[in-house]
C-alpha cells in the first residue's frame, strides 16, 4: 500500500482581508511614529545639528559679541 499526503490550503476572502489591513495598519503606524520623531530621526542622520538650532545660535553669538 502506498500513501500520498496531501494537504490542501487556502486563503478565504476573511484571511486576505485581515492581512492586507495589518499591512496598511503598520504602515500608518509607522509613518505616525516617524512623524512624531522625525527631528530625532533628521538629527541623528544629519550633523547633529538642527538648522534651526544653528540660526539661533549664531544669532545668540551674535549678540553676546562685544561692540566696538
Amino acid at each position: 500500500m502506498s500513501s500520498l499526503n496531501t494537504t490542501l490550503a487556502y486563503l478565504d476572502a476573511g484571511s486576505g482581508s485581515m492581512i492586507a489591513q495589518i499591512l496598511v495598519g503598520g504602515f500608518a503606524a509607522a509613518g505616525v511614529a516617524m512623524k512624531m520623531y522625525w527631528k530625532r530621526i533628521k538629527g541623528f542622520f544629519g550633523r547633529g545639528e538642527d538648522s534651526d538650532t544653528a540660526t539661533v545660535s549664531a544669532v545668540a553669538a551674535d549678540n553676546d559679541a562685544p561692540k566696538s
